[in-house]
């Protein structure tokens, strides 16, 4: 079971929970969920309380600057590609034209 940090915080959006209080933000101890964070009921942190609200908080991937450069660096490639595709659609068209316009 996870046990909350001593110092949880109050969601961002004002999330409320089933007894309609905002939620706490808080961070598991536990060794199979080490520093994830949860949130949670501020009642279910009380003795004797007993609302059922609780869900992890699935954090982004962020933080590794080389896979965010390489994913940019992607993207660019894509867009090049991408005008290329297009100059040479249209620069075959324009052989196009000119072929049948020489047949004419």
């Amino acid at each position: 079971m996870s046990t909350p940090s001593s110092s949880g915080s109050i969601a961002k959006k004002e999330e409320l929970c089933d007894c309609r209080l905002p939620v706490q933000i808080c961070t598991s101890k536990s060794k199979d969920n080490p520093n994830k964070k949860f949130k949670v009921c501020p009642n279910s942190l009380k003795p004797g309380k007993k609302c059922k609200y609780w869900e992890w908080i699935d954090e982004p991937v962020t933080g590794n600057l080389d896979l965010e450069q390489e994913l940019e660096a992607v993207k660019e490639d894509v867009a090049c590609l991408k005008k290329e595709v297009q100059e040479l659609k249209n620069k075959a068209h324009s052989y196009r034209v000119d072929i049948s316009c020489n047949i004419i």
